[in-house]
């Protein structure tokens, strides 16, 4: 039997309470998450954090023509994982978004995640982080296109719009993913 992975997505100081593109209380989300991550970890799941690491003239930011503010530019306070998440030496960290052109969401989008997790014999993947609308969605959504079992832990997700939550957690659900808990997370390995 194959081995499960968490990807913790974009938990980013920019995207968190007083950052630059920050989502709905995602302070809340802080403790839950490094209780799950270690809790996961001791079970021998694999831990994956994903970080937008974009340049300072990336397509997406509104002064260069895009849509958003300026935010997790590569090596910037903003682009920081939010405290209390520490990864430790055996996690995956994963930057995405490097590329000028293009928003990339995904954590599978010109990166090397789907690679890793096939060489590290992963099967079952849950998904957790900020935006649920945006990254959470986008890297679930490739995540099943890539062949894994794909799980949303519901709890540990937040969106930019909250009212938005339903509606994509629904649209996730229809595609194929499920819906699990920090516990489900756990008891796969």
């Amino acid at each position: 039997m194959g081995k499960t992975a968490l990807i913790v997505v974009d938990v980013q100081r920019d995207f968190c309470e007083g950052g630059a593109l920050q989502g709905a209380d995602t302070l809340s989300l802080m403790q839950p998450l490094k209780e799950c991550i270690d809790a996961s970890r001791r079970g021998g799941v694999v831990i994956v954090y994903t970080q937008d690491w974009h340049p300072a003239n990336h397509s997406s930011f509104q002064k260069n023509g895009g849509r958003w503010p300026v935010h997790c530019v590569a090596g910037s306070r903003g682009a920081e994982l939010m405290d209390p998440l520490q990864p430790e030496a055996s996690d995956v960290i994963l930057h995405k978004g490097e590329p000028v052109d293009g928003e990339g969401f995904s954590g599978f989008d010109g990166t090397e995640l789907r690679k890793t997790l096939r060489a590290m014999d992963v099967e079952r993947v849950f998904v957790a982080g900020i935006a649920t609308e945006y990254c959470v969605r986008a890297t679930a959504m490739d995540a099943l296109r890539e062949g894994f079992k794909v799980f949303v832990v519901g709890d540990l997700v937040r969106s930019v719009d909250a009212i938005q939550t339903a509606k994509v957690l629904a649209e996730m659900a229809a595609a194929g993913v499920k819906s699990a808990t920090c516990a489900d997370v756990r008891g796969k390995n």
